[in-house]
């Protein structure tokens, strides 16, 4: 009796043995949540801050004053009951595309980069500083890497830039009035020697030079102002592609 009730213990024993070196794939994901002691306080956090400005929406304008007048004006009357389709009432209005964006700029200064932009098409000039400090706003909720160090250089650049403008712009004024007053004096010259009937030949021709000096000068002062232009045009297309 002993030794059958051996041998099936070793039976048992062997199978058991068998059974744990089966290769059993470990738990997944389904596995882990069924079985798994989660915190229900875990999973819960707080939302970022440009995920709610993608859920805020900028608040209504209020009514203009033309419109206020027009209703304090008129008589108090019962609209006419019109239909509104349900649909319309479960979901509201369409929003427009860029109510995120007008949420993060705040209205002042969203309505001043839509005024800059329509002025742009006008005139092809553009308020890079505006343009900086609406993409500064956006960088704050929408953080993109190397954005920030990119703003910087920008700002820098145009700095240095409209710096050289005016600087370059002062000395064509300057060289401009110095070529006005010469050819004044060039002019009273000539006609004190048309009066006088004295040839001057070589103060004319001593002239004449300073006064081609002076123009190549001027040229050369309006071709740097030119290269700067395009300079800071650059850098507009490039502040352009990173509000994009």
């Amino acid at each position: 009796m002993a030794s059958l009730l051996s041998s099936h213990l070793e039976q048992i024993s062997l199978c058991a043995t068998s059974i744990s070196e089966l290769p059993f794939p470990g738990p997944k994901r389904f596995t882990n949540a069924l079985l798994g002691q989660h915190d229900i306080t875990a999973l819960i956090r707080d939302t970022e801050t440009h995920e709610r400005a993608l859920f805020h929406l900028a608040p209504p304008p209020l009514p203009s004053q033309s419109a206020a007048h027009d209703f304090v004006g008129t008589s108090v009357s019962e609209p006419a009951p019109t239909k509104t389709p349900r649909r319309a009432t479960f979901y509201g209005h369409r929003q427009p595309k860029n109510k995120a964006v007008a949420a993060v700029l705040g209205g002042d200064l969203y309505q001043r980069t839509r005024k800059e932009g329509a002025a742009v098409r006008q005139k092809g000039e553009v308020d890079v500083a505006l343009l900086l400090q609406g993409a500064e706003r956006l960088l704050a909720v929408y953080p993109v890497a190397g954005a920030a160090d990119r703003i910087s250089q920008l700002r820098r650049r145009h700095q240095q830039l409209d710096a050289n403008i005016s600087h370059y712009e002062a000395h064509v004024n300057q060289q401009s009035a110095k070529l006005a007053s010469m050819s004044r004096s060039t002019y009273s010259e000539d006609e004190d020697d048309v009066r006088n009937d004295k040839p001057t030949i070589d103060i004319t021709t001593m002239t004449k030079e300073d006064l081609e000096k002076e123009e190549a000068e001027i040229q050369e002062l309006e071709r740097k102002k030119k290269v700067l232009e395009d300079r800071v045009s650059g850098m507009e297309r490039d502040l352009g592609g990173l509000m994009r």
